[in-house]
């Protein structure tokens, strides 16, 4: 995306590296100063290995078209469209397919904060994170009526433990987030910390469907005002180097509903649910769990949680409990 050079008036735009012509810059360059819809050629690979920062603008829509961005070294951020402070009216990003190969590609690819409305759908990220602190993706709302969808956003390669299990996180919902998100189809691979961390106390965020491979920490971690997960699969059958906490879910705090997941577990751990002492209160309602592996209890219970409710789970292993207590 070569040189899409600062510009004096918001919004500001970083600089970046690579293959578009001069007259591909200025018009891309030209469509995000005065926001709109911004379109990348379909037939080109953008090589972006610095940051391209957007604040100012009441609308934009960044369309992809199916190109290929390249990510060369950087663990710092390469679209930050929006800060949480100075968010993007409405703002929606689709249709991209980022390339993580190069050694160093690791960073937050997409950064999204919005105010009002948000949509991001059909990212695919190839190639393993492989750095540690941020991870590919957050998202954000943030004003109390703004409203969101993440639609068939793909991570399945993950990220490298690169920091003794805190590397990159799959997806971040923003801590400041306050609006509603729905987070749908999603695919996100083995991430050292969490592939899906939604953790506020103020917004609302809601899961549906998505597949959720080997994460540490979580698959999905789940604290806000209103959260729930539905209709979602969690497939856990390798013990990695270095995640010594995998699990499917984690309930942190905020009033949760869990409904119609999937959870198919061979490895050694020691819950598939672990709901923690600063949850107010839990539903657990017709989940199926096949806990093949040596999993310690099914749901586990933080002493202090509040409320924590389970009706007709289908269980089956050898696990100690269903419901266990500490």
């Amino acid at each position: 995306m070569s040189a899409i050079a600062g510009v004096a008036a918001a919004p500001v735009v970083g600089s970046a590296v690579g293959a578009a012509d001069v007259d591909e810059e200025a018009e891309l360059e030209n469509e995000i100063e005065s926001g709109g819809t911004v379109n990348l050629d379909s037939d080109t690979v953008y090589e972006v290995d610095d940051t391209i920062r957007v604040t100012g603008l009441d609308d934009l829509t960044l369309d992809g078209n199916g190109a290929t961005v390249k990510i060369g070294p950087t663990t710092g951020y390469v679209f930050k469209l929006g800060i949480s402070d100075d968010p993007i009216g409405d703002l929606t990003v689709k249709n991209f397919n980022i390339d993580l190969s190069t050694d160093g590609a690791g960073g937050r690819v997409f950064e999204c904060h919005a105010a009002d409305n948000l949509e991001v759908s059909d990212i695919t990220v190839e190639g393993e994170h492989d750095t540690a602190g941020k991870g590919p993706m957050l998202v954000g709302l943030h004003t109390s009526d703004g409203s969101g969808t993440v639609s068939n956003v793909n991570l399945p390669d993950g990220g490298e433990n690169s920091s003794s299990g805190y590397g990159g996180t799959g997806m971040f919902v923003s801590d400041n987030h306050t609006g509603e998100v729905t987070i749908r189809d999603c695919h996100i691979g083995p991430f050292p910390d969490n592939g899906l961390y939604c953790s506020n106390s103020e917004g609302e965020v809601h899961v549906e469907g998505g597949h959720f491979e080997n994460c540490n920490v979580a698959g999905v971690r789940l604290d806000g005002d209103k959260c729930s997960l539905k209709d979602a699969e969690f497939e856990y059958d390798e013990d990695i180097s270095g995640f010594d906490g995998q699990r499917p879910v984690r309930c942190d705090g905020g009033d949760i509903e869990i409904d119609d997941i999937h959870v198919d577990m061979s490895i050694n751990q020691t819950e598939a649910i672990r709901v923690m002492s600063g949850a107010e209160s839990v539903s657990i309602e017709d989940c199926s769990m096949d806990l093949h592996g040596e999993v310690r209890d099914a749901i586990s219970v933080t002493t202090g949680a509040g409320s924590v409710t389970t009706s007709n789970n289908d269980i089956s292993g050898e696990q100690r409990d269903d419901v266990y207590h500490y």
